[in-house]
């Protein structure tokens, strides 16, 4: 007995070691709570097996009760051992579980115990005989080992270490009773060693650490019910119970009443286990119905059409809505069975064969359908042949035919003009970018179209534009292009030189030019056309020569209506893009500070002392340079800002007026000339605007140029500002061609002479128009004297007052205060 002794004094030191090391360890999660109540069944293990060899070799025959002490502790130690041994294993994540599913975990669990109770009946008790201890251990080892087996596969697929912890749980309780089994039968020493080799293998493996963190469970891990249907507990236990049972029948050759008892109590078990399943089998059978018919619902009802195909990318199964989405005319055998890129028009097969075998996920095919038309459709591509379930090449197919039609109007819309179907700009300039050869851009706009909106209203105007477009391009030759540019404006791409654009042009104005005899109404236009020629260099150069032909439209409309077709000429673009600059930067010069006003002085004549200043507004801006007023007081009547610069013209004068006195160097009060825009002095609080300058009008002097057409009540308007004491000067006399039957009627006390109409000229002709201008009764001044012959020539034919650059130039006012001091001193 003394190396049995030795074995189980050796189990009872790995148990112990086991046990403390699971003590000590620490843990986070329900991980942990295994360590404390397994480190304590393995504590009593050791404490019971090192009992147990030491009653062996010390008291042999000692006995409790009957029964021998060396059986009789570890019996008192299964009890100690099993308990903290299965609620640590209990303690283990585990999954969720229905009524059901715990249910048939409880009949596998029960089921297991009852066969083993069975099993052990047979081959130890039947015929050993019953022992007190034996039968108490055999019967809490088939309940703890029942319970086990359901903790460990609960445990399992939520904590993989739990398998080799639970195996471990599992020989410990079975080592514990096989010891007392054979202690109580006092077997021989060779069973006591086997069991000592036990007592050594169940702590170890119980006595492992498990992961900190467990992995997910697979999806497949277990039946939605948490039940384990999946793994046959009871196939292992049933066989072995069936073989004991034979090997019984073989050699009592009957059943007592205790084994036929249990034999029923397992058959029920069994029973009512498989009703459950066969109730949960039936439940799982109608929810996965419920999802294939989801399934077939989501697919029938989608508008792709999808396919399964396998390695030769044949076809093996398809949704029911491809026949829908091929006109109905395909059948499953047409499509099934047969290679998906026959259906693909022959110019893609290859390259649609070659992206499927890269992976690509995204293909465009062309599709033919049941009637033989080509669709065109997008394949969404995923590769499943590694799924188990799947094991295909699974093709979303999408009709996206229309889809592209839409595509392709969107383009069009882009690149053609609403309203006429002509090319836009747009398209202009993409054709003009591809062209390889020089060509001709003519450029035409609808003089008059803006008329035709507000008197016969938009529609007619509209349709005008229609009219005009469609004769553009019937009298165009194959290859030219016709584009609308937007508003009136419609432009040519010409295919010859600059003789058949010329020509084209021509012809083209006298067709825009006839009558448009629309919506009931004949509407008359006018059209001009601006032409330039188009190089081969490039993009910009194309937007260039664009630019070029519509600067000449610009120059052809300023000469006037009907007039030829005028050639883009730089020294005229020049001009045409000032303008153009100044329309665009005069909005809110005022505001940034940009005007000015200079000041050049009138002096009398022949004495040559200052009688008044003119008051000259300029412009300051970046790009342009000096900006006469000339330039951007027209420019300002276009754009409505007559009013604005007008107060600010009048209040700055009159300030700069006071600041030097008012006095002129020979004593008499000086005037002070305003040069007033036509639009301004129309305005209706022209006046008004007089009075609130704050400008005496007794020394103002308001200057103006006749407009063309004249206003209809300019004499009027004069006289309202002569009421006001002020006096009116006419500019531009003699060059204007103003009637003489106005010129009588105008309230003029002042006319001045511009510079081209005596510089060169003869004294006659100067004489002439002084004359005339006292005819008129008003004063005469001679603008622009710059030499002192023209000097004696203006004072010899009677000229009292001039002014001009032999005298001073236009001049910041603290130049001409100190002009007006050096005339004092003298």
């Amino acid at each position: 007995m003394l190396s049995v002794s030795v074995t189980l004094s050796a189990a009872a030191l790995v148990a112990v070691a086991r046990a403390g090391g699971l003590l000590l360890r620490t843990g986070t999660g329900r991980a942990a709570a295994w360590y404390r109540p397994a480190g304590t069944g393995l504590a009593f293990c050791g404490v019971s097996t090192a009992a147990a060899g030491a009653a062996l070799v010390t008291a042999p025959q000692a006995r409790l009760s009957g029964v021998p002490l060396a059986a009789e502790l570890p019996l008192i130690g299964l009890f100690f051992v099993a308990g903290p041994l299965l609620a640590g294993l209990f303690h283990l994540p585990g999954q969720a579980a229905t009524h059901i599913g715990r249910a048939r975990r409880l009949l596998d669990g029960a089921g297991i115990g009852v066969l083993l109770f069975f099993i052990a009946w047979l081959v130890v008790f039947e015929r050993a005989g019953l022992k007190g201890a034996a039968l108490t251990a055999v019967v809490a080892a088939s309940v703890a080992v029942g319970a086990a087996v359901v903790g460990i596969m609960r445990a399992a697929p939520m904590q993989p270490g739990a398998v080799p912890c639970g195996a471990g749980v599992l020989v410990t309780i079975v080592a514990q009773t096989a010891l007392v089994l054979l202690l109580d039968y006092q077997a021989p020493a060779a069973g006591l060693l086997a069991a000592g080799v036990l007592l050594v293998a169940g702590p170890l493996l119980a006595g492992r650490a498990l992961p900190v963190a467990a992995p997910p469970p697979a999806p497949d891990a277990a039946p939605p019910d948490g039940s384990f249907a999946r793994h046959p507990l009871l196939a292992l236990p049933l066989a072995a119970a069936l073989a004991a049972a034979a090997y019984h029948l073989l050699v009592a050759g009957r059943f007592d009443a205790v084994p036929a008892l249990l034999a029923v109590v397992a058959v029920l078990i069994v029973a009512a286990r498989e009703a459950l399943a066969v109730a949960d089998v039936r439940q799982y059978a109608h929810r996965l119905a419920q999802r294939e018919a989801r399934f077939r619902a989501l697919v029938a009802g989608s508008a792709d059409i999808i396919m399964m195909l396998d390695d030769a990318l044949v076809v093996r199964w398809r949704s029911p809505a491809a026949a829908r989405r091929l006109d109905g005319v395909l059948a499953d055998a047409d499509v099934v069975g047969r290679p998906l890129l026959d259906r693909v028009h022959p110019d893609e097969a290859a390259t649609v064969a070659a992206a499927l075998a890269a992976g690509e996920p995204l293909v465009e095919a062309r599709l033919g359908d049941g009637s033989g038309v080509w669709r065109e459709t997008e394949w969404s591509v995923s590769d499943q042949r590694a799924d188990p379930s799947v094991r295909a090449v699974v093709v979303h197919i999408r009709d996206i035919g229309q889809r592209r039609r839409l595509e392709h109007a969107l383009h069009q819309a882009a690149r053609r003009d609403h309203l006429t179907g002509l090319a836009n700009r747009t398209e202009l300039r993409r054709q003009l970018a591809e062209r390889t050869l020089p060509c001709v851009i003519v450029v035409l706009g609808l003089d008059g179209l803006s008329s035709v909106n507000q008197l016969r209203g938009h529609e007619v105007g509209d349709a005008v534009l229609v009219e005009a477009a469609r004769r553009l391009s019937s009298a165009l030759a194959p290859g030219e292009v016709a584009a609308r540019l937007g508003g009136d404006q419609f432009a040519v791409l010409t295919n010859g030189g600059v003789v058949h654009a010329q020509m084209t042009a021509g012809r083209l104005l006298t067709l825009l030019a006839d009558p448009y005899p629309v919506l009931g109404v004949t509407s008359h236009l006018s059209a001009s056309a601006g032409l330039a020629e188009h190089t081969t260099a490039g993009d910009g150069p194309s937007m260039s020569a664009l630019s070029r032909a519509e600067l000449a439209l610009q120059r052809a409309r300023r000469l006037g209506p009907a007039p030829p077709p005028q050639w883009y000429d730089e020294a005229t673009a020049a001009l045409l893009r000032r303008r153009l600059t100044i329309e665009q930067d005069l909005p809110g010069a005022l505001s940034r500070g940009e005007l000015d006003l200079l000041f050049e002085p009138v002096v009398a004549l022949p004495s040559g002392r200052v009688a008044g200043v003119e008051a000259r507004p300029r412009w300051r801006r970046a790009g342009l340079g000096p900006v006469e007023e000339h330039e951007f007081l027209p420019v300002a009547d276009q754009l409505g800002l007559h009013h604005e610069l007008g107060a600010w013209l009048l209040g700055a004068a009159g300030r700069q007026l006071a600041a030097w006195g008012g006095t002129a160097p020979d004593g008499r009060r000086l005037w002070l000339s305003v040069p007033v825009s036509p639009a301004l002095l129309g305005h209706d609080g022209f006046v008004d605007l007089l009075t609130a300058s704050g400008l005496p009008a007794s020394r103002l002097v308001v200057q103006f140029t006749v407009p063309d057409p004249p206003l209809p009540d300019l004499v009027e308007r004069l006289a309202a500002v002569r009421m006001l004491g002020a006096r009116t000067a006419l500019s531009g006399f003699g060059a204007l061609a103003t009637s003489l039957s106005l010129l009588r009627r105008l309230p003029l006390d002042l006319v001045r002479v511009d510079r081209p109409t005596f510089a060169g000229a003869d004294a006659a002709v100067v004489t002439a128009v002084v004359n005339l201008a006292r005819q008129l009764g008003v004063e005469v001044a001679v603008e622009g004297v710059q030499q002192e012959a023209e000097l004696r020539t203006i004072t010899s034919a009677g000229c009292h007052l001039a002014q001009g650059p032999l005298f001073c130039p236009p001049s910041v006012p603290e130049r001409l205060e100190a002009y007006l001091d050096a005339q004092r001193a003298l």
